[in-house]
């Protein structure tokens, strides 16, 4: 049954492919292209260079942070210098950084230089999102974010494996280089990105965010919550799935993963439809119970087959819930409060993230990757659970407020 307020799709749906939302897909997928070639190969040419796990740590964590922190201030930062203005100032800075790590000879530097990108990320990660969803209708926002992720699911699949294939094969310079090339493609795709006014600026009327408004938005109070379970639970994946494979010496690792990023691109073809006529809990329920299903296999995984099953439930629900969520985020507020919805999307499914890899990390190192998978599938059923009761008075909260709204 549909929901109320929910636009159903037919022949005559909006536009969905415009000119301006395939350059910005185009770019955004440029970007994480050079982008996600850096994650894997960083750590190595730290060690290269003498340092040690704890500086490789150190370096992670202060580009986290420093994207964390710029998120929680790019919605006041975008309002006072414009959209257009902080794109470009993003892309730039990543592309000139990317390409001035191939000449770092220190640490220190290298520390400099990820923060410096992690500043640049915290911008872009808010910006293109929320540019995508504003050049989307509202009928189809579900459907176009799909489309937009399954880009930077396409690339991610690709991207990491060649930078590490690059430094294995040639230099760390030559990464450096290839990395900076998908920055360039980006910048110069946006010299075509002419989308309208309207889109880029900010309205003469629209109230002027203040640090307290540009840090939370009620209307997201349960959304964050529920991110904050999502990020510590996929933790366990992202930090600990090859230290599980170790300890069960598991071989072919590298197939969960090719498994798990084409379960989720084709996932995403249809989710933001499914979202778009029958309502988020049509992709966030059949997603948590397939995190559930995912992390519960993996702590009993002794064998790259019940690995494999995992990988492809785990692909299933990162393809409905994280397309979903976020154009729930974003739904839920006015169209001058995206890039703030936009930013608490990505902060706290990456404060969640770092969450779990403290909390589970312990557990790993106490008890071991069979413990520290069940309760990250232990969090995706608080998830679930409190995605039903939540959802819920979310909603019976908004009849309520309509409902006084139409008397006046």
């Amino acid at each position: 049954m549909k929901k109320n307020n929910e636009p159903t799709l037919n022949s005559s749906a909006p536009k969905l492919w415009t000119k301006n939302f395939i350059i910005l897909t185009l770019a955004n997928m440029s970007f994480m292209f050079g982008f996600n070639m850096m994650p894997p190969t960083i750590p190595l040419f730290i060690t290269g260079m003498g340092g040690t796990k704890t500086q490789v740590g150190i370096v992670a964590m202060s580009f986290s942070i420093a994207a964390i922190v710029t998120r929680f201030f790019a919605p006041i930062i975008l309002q006072k210098f414009g959209k257009k203005r902080m794109l470009r100032i993003g892309f730039a800075v990543t592309l000139i950084v990317t390409f001035s790590c191939g000449f770092a000879q220190s640490i220190p530097l290298i520390l400099m230089f990820r923060v410096f990108q992690g500043i640049a990320f915290g911008f872009i990660s808010t910006l293109t999102t929320t540019l995508a969803a504003d050049l989307l209708p509202d009928a189809r926002r579900g459907e176009g974010i799909g489309y937009f992720g399954m880009g930077i699911t396409a690339v991610t699949a690709i991207s990491p494996a060649l930078g590490i294939f690059i430094v294995t094969s040639s230099t760390f310079f030559v990464m450096f280089l290839t990395a900076s090339a998908g920055q360039l493609i980006s910048v110069f795709l946006l010299s075509f990105f002419r989308p309208p006014a309207a889109v880029m600026e900010v309205a003469a009327d629209a109230p002027k965010l203040s640090l307290k408004s540009s840090f939370f938005e009620p209307a997201l109070l349960l959304q964050c919550l529920l991110l904050i379970f999502m990020g510590t639970a996929r933790s366990a994946e992202q930090n600990y799935i090859s230290l599980l494979a170790e300890e069960h010496a598991i071989i072919g690792l590298s197939w969960y993963f090719v498994l798990q990023t084409g379960v989720s691109f084709v996932a995403k073809f249809f989710t933001g439809r499914l979202y778009d006529t029958r309502g988020p809990a049509w992709s966030i329920i059949p997603g948590g119970i397939s995190w559930i299903i995912a992390f519960a296999l993996m702590s009993f995984s002794h064998s790259i087959g019940m690995l494999l099953v995992a990988g492809f439930f785990s692909g299933y629900g990162m393809g409905m819930l994280l397309p979903a969520m976020q154009t729930w985020c974003i739904s839920r507020v006015p169209a001058e409060r995206r890039s703030v919805a936009s930013a608490l999307y990505f902060n706290f499914y990456d404060i969640g993230i770092g969450i779990g890899a403290i909390v589970l990390g312990a557990l790993f190192e106490g008890y071991g990757a069979a413990d520290a998978f069940r309760v990250a599938s232990a969090c995706m059923v608080v998830f679930t659970a409190i995605y039903l009761i939540g959802a819920s008075m979310q909603r019976r909260g908004d009849a309520k407020r309509a409902n006084q709204s139409g008397k006046r």
